[in-house]
């Protein structure tokens, strides 16, 4: 969402990241992984991945309980998604504040010629001016 008080990334109808318009220095559009932290979040993932391969092979070593074992494998899982999650490609908006750089994302159906059109209306009648740095 853009307005004249700032830019918001929304999931339905909750404001995920909010930037507010005294603080962007400018805006680039950009394609690759979208990730803030994707050092951390890929740390994160792995440690729970490894956690979930463990539940797996305990689940053949000790057949009495799977308690355990499931929640371990649950864990994997999650860990799964957020290594997914950090090394998937999509198209972002980095704003550029004064101390600090957001990204917002856009939805993974979200293609090339609308993104372009988007940023055009965005410069238009809100007067920001979206850089792109995109392959074309």
């Amino acid at each position: 969402i853009v307005s004249r008080r700032g830019i918001a990334e929304v999931d339905g109808n909750k404001i995920i990241v909010f930037v507010p318009a005294n603080e962007i220095e400018r805006i680039t559009l950009k394609f690759g992984r979208s990730e803030h932290r994707p050092v951390v979040s890929m740390s994160i993932g792995m440690i729970l991945a490894l956690i979930g391969l463990w539940g797996l092979v305990e689940i053949f070593w000790a057949t009495r309980g799977w308690r355990y074992e499931i929640g371990m494998m649950l864990l994997g899982a999650i860990g799964g998604l957020l290594i997914f999650d950090t090394l998937k490609q999509r198209y972002f908006l980095e704003i550029y504040k004064k101390n600090d750089i957001r990204r917002l994302v856009f939805s993974k159906v979200a293609q090339k010629p609308a993104i372009e059109k988007f940023c055009n209306e965005v410069g238009g009648a809100y007067k920001y001016s979206i850089a792109d740095t995109t392959l074309a």
